[in-house]
């Protein structure tokens, strides 16, 4: 199986999208069991984790070493100069701590590729972090997330306990507390997770994991940071704010303080919000929410440079296309028009306006000449060479 095959689901197969939707998302968590030790190999390995280790040096926080919830100190394992004292982390490995790397899709090309699909299906924050565990050890206490996470056993094994939700679905980075074991319930799961199993957590829902001493641990999280109604409804209040003077006037002086004028707050909160209600634009948060979507994705490398060496070879027969994961997005202002797009923002006149549409909603590669007729044959080849260096298409 090809890194690049490894879509959502691929991740939860043999449980079909609309079963996941249905019957776990944001409800309950989800073993997949496969008896397929191989299933995730393309994704990490144990000696893909040497190589980001040796090649990429992460540092805390992104590099964390930890046991029963007790980090170690930097010091123990980063030499003087900076760099990683890779002979240290073995040895605190083997004394028990776990190694975990936050951001590891920002390290690992097969972890970027399938964190890029995975945000591009969901439209959320998707994120990996690994967690390399030695035999008979536990990392962390038990806890919730604020997030939703799958995990995905690459090598080894761990038990896992789920227990039941004290907040559902808690509110993005709100607070993460860690709870004593001797106040936790029974358990609602015990899961042996093996080689190829895959474990759905959803926000909320508290967790703990340990290795046994028969077996160490390798096991990959996917982190998906979902956009709340809560995000949006912010969205639509900060349009409404940008419009309405009053939604931005600063409240009274000593307000906190000064009884007699609480009653007059109140009032006019209420009419604030009652104002919100009316002219919430729908539309306008939704564009916003796609601007930061957009501007929060980054280019997976795929050979890009090369097509910047030819792009004296383009012409009206060239066939170009979107690189994967472009997600559009036209900006009209005055008598110019924008397109932005993952990496970059290209500005150029009004005129562009039918080709930049044209080539947004392009689904399928297409040749420089399918542009629309009101652009001249010279003028076709310098938008889309200019996009093509922009880092938008790429040559076929």
């Amino acid at each position: 199986m090809l890194v690049e095959d490894f879509d959502f689901e691929k991740i939860i197969s043999p449980i079909s999208l609309d079963t996941f939707i249905t019957d776990y998302w944001e409800q309950k968590p989800l073993l997949i069991a496969r008896e397929h030790p191989t299933y995730y190999q393309e994704l990490f390995s144990k000696q893909a984790l040497d190589s980001v280790l040796f090649f990429s040096t992460p540092k805390p926080p992104q590099l964390r070493v930890i046991k029963n919830q007790q980090e170690v100190f930097p010091d123990k394992y980063i030499k003087q100069d900076g760099q990683l004292n890779l002979n240290q982390l073995y040895k605190l490995y083997d004394e028990g701590n776990t190694l975990v790397v936050n951001g590891l899709h920002q390290l690992w090309l097969p972890l970027t590729i399938l964190c890029r699909n995975l945000q591009l299906a969901f439209n959320h924050t998707v994120i990996a972090n690994c967690y390399a565990s030695p035999k008979q050890s536990k990392g962390l206490m038990p806890h919730y997330d604020t997030h939703d996470v799958f995990v995905l056993q690459i090598e080894g094994a761990k038990q896992w306990f789920v227990h039941e939700a004290p907040q559902p679905v808690p509110l993005l980075h709100s607070d993460q507390p860690i709870i004593p074991e001797g106040k936790l319930a029974e358990p609602l799961y015990s899961i042996y997770l093996k080689a190829g199993d895959l474990l759905y957590i959803p926000r909320g829902f508290i967790h703990h994991a340990a290795t046994a001493d028969s077996a160490s641990s390798l096991h990959l999280t996917i982190g998906l940071y979902a956009t709340q109604w809560f995000d949006l409804l912010i969205q639509a209040l900060t349009q409404v704010s940008c419009q309405r003077a009053e939604f931005r006037q600063a409240l009274p002086l000593g307000y906190l303080q000064r009884s007699e004028i609480r009653a007059d707050l109140k009032a006019q909160f209420q009419s604030l919000t009652e104002k919100f209600c009316q002219e919430a634009n729908f539309d306008a948060a939704i564009d916003i929410t796609l601007e930061t979507f957009i501007r929060q994705m980054t280019p997976v490398p795929d050979g890009h440079l090369s097509q910047v060496d030819n792009l004296d070879k383009v012409t009206l027969e060239t066939i170009v296309a979107k690189r994967k994961g472009m997600v559009c997005r036209l900006v009209r202002q005055d008598r110019f028009i924008s397109i932005q797009f993952p990496g970059n923002t290209i500005k150029g006149e009004s005129h562009l306006q039918a080709a930049l549409t044209f080539i947004t909603d392009a689904e399928s590669s297409f040749s420089v000449g399918d542009l629309p007729d009101n652009l001249t044959d010279e003028g076709k080849i310098v938008l889309i060479r200019r996009l093509i260096r922009g880092g938008l298409l790429y040559q076929i």
